[in-house]
C-alpha cells in the first residue's frame, strides 16, 4: 500500500512538474493539495526514497531521482486520483470554471490559463490555483471519465442568460475577448496586449468564468452574437479600430516628416556652416534652431497621438 501510495504521488507530481504552468513552483504552492491528496507522511516518505531533495516551502518542486519506483500507473489509479483533485477544487469557482470552458473548448480554455497564469497573483486563491492549473492541462486529466462525468450535467443544463451577460459589454476588454471566442484566434502577442489593463482584464474573466458565463456563450454562441445590443457592441469596436489605425497611420507619416525635415535642416545648417559658405552662417543658425525645435514636436507627436486613440476609447 505505502509503495501505492508513493507511486501515486510521484506520478501526479510528474504531471504538476511537466506542465509549463508547474514550471517554477515552489513546495509551498503545491504542499496543500499534495497532502490533501496522499496525506502529510508523504513527503517525508519521498525524501526517505530519495525522490526528492527537501520540500521546504521556499524550494523549487524537482523531482531527482526514481529509483525502481513504478509512476506509470494503471488508468483505474488515475481515475481514483483526479476524482479526489475534483473533490479537492470543487469550492473553488474560477477551477472549476475553467474545467467547464476546457471540456467545451480546450484553445479557449489554454488561453485564458495563459492569461491567468501571468497574474495569479490577482486571482482570489493563489496557491490552489497555482498547483491546480497544471494538473487541469494535464492530457490524462482532460481525457479522464472523472473530468469527463463532471462537466456533463453542467453543461448540458446551460442556458443563455443574455441579460446577466450584457453588463460586460461596455468593457471593450469583454468586445475583445467576444472575438476571441467568434473567431477562435488566440494570438500571443494580443492575449499580452490584454495584460496591460491586468486589473480590470483579469477581475473581470475570472467574474465571467466563475459564473460560467464564458461557457454558457460558448454553448450558446450563435444566439449570443445574433443578439441585437451585442451585434451594435462589435460593430462599434470595429468602427473604433478603423479609426484608431487611421489615427496611428495619420501621426506616423507626421512623424516621418518631421524626422525628415529635421535631417534636412542639420545637414543643410551644417553645410552653411563650412568656411567656403560663411556667408551663409546665420542661415544656419536659424536651420539648427529650426531643428532643434522640431526635435521637441516629435514627442509631442506621439502625446497627442495617445490622448487622440484615449479619447476615441473613452467616448465610445
Amino acid at each position: 500500500m505505502e509503495d501505492d501510495n508513493i507511486s501515486d504521488a510521484l506520478y501526479f507530481l510528474y504531471a504538476i512538474q511537466r506542465s509549463p504552468y508547474g514550471f517554477n513552483l515552489k513546495w509551498k504552492h503545491i504542499k496543500p493539495l499534495i497532502s490533501y491528496m496522499f496525506g502529510d507522511e508523504i513527503f517525508e516518505k519521498l525524501k526517505n526514497e530519495r525522490i526528492i531533495s527537501t520540500y521546504n516551502d521556499n524550494n523549487i518542486l524537482e523531482i531527482i531521482n526514481i529509483p525502481n519506483q513504478k509512476y506509470a500507473i494503471s488508468g483505474a489509479e488515475k481515475e481514483t486520483l483526479f476524482q479526489k483533485f475534483i473533490k479537492y477544487v470543487s469550492g473553488d469557482k474560477l477551477l472549476t470554471g475553467i474545467m467547464k470552458v476546457m471540456y467545451l473548448d480546450r484553445k479557449i480554455a489554454q488561453f485564458l490559463m495563459d492569461i491567468l497564469n501571468r497574474n495569479l497573483q490577482k486571482t482570489s486563491d493563489y496557491f490552489t490555483t497555482s498547483s491546480s492549473f497544471p494538473v487541469i492541462n494535464s492530457p490524462d486529466f482532460y481525457y479522464s471519465n472523472a473530468f469527463a462525468d463532471y462537466c456533463k450535467p453542467f453543461i448540458e443544463n446551460f442556458k443563455l442568460d443574455i441579460e446577466n451577460i450584457k453588463q460586460y459589454l461596455s468593457n471593450e476588454w469583454f468586445i475583445k475577448l467576444v472575438i476571441i471566442l467568434k473567431d477562435g484566434t488566440f494570438n500571443t502577442t494580443f492575449s499580452k496586449a490584454m495584460e496591460n489593463n491586468s486589473a480590470e482584464f483579469i477581475s473581470g474573466v475570472s467574474e465571467l468564468i466563475e459564473n460560467d458565463f464564458i461557457s454558457d456563450i460558448i454553448v450558446n454562441l450563435d444566439s449570443f452574437l445574433n443578439d441585437s445590443s451585442v451585434n451594435e457592441a462589435l460593430i462599434g469596436y470595429a468602427s473604433r479600430s478603423i479609426k484608431e489605425r487611421k489615427i496611428k497611420k495619420f501621426y506616423d507619416w507626421l512623424s516621418i516628416a518631421n524626422d525628415i525635415m529635421i535631417g534636412l535642416e542639420f545637414v543643410v545648417g551644417s553645410i552653411f556652416f563650412l568656411p567656403s559658405e560663411s556667408k551663409y552662417s546665420t542661415f544656419g543658425v536659424y536651420l539648427f534652431i529650426i531643428g532643434s525645435t522640431q526635435l521637441l514636436i516629435r514627442p509631442m507627436i506621439s502625446i497627442t497621438r495617445r490622448i487622440h486613440i484615449f479619447f476615441l476609447h473613452k467616448n465610445a
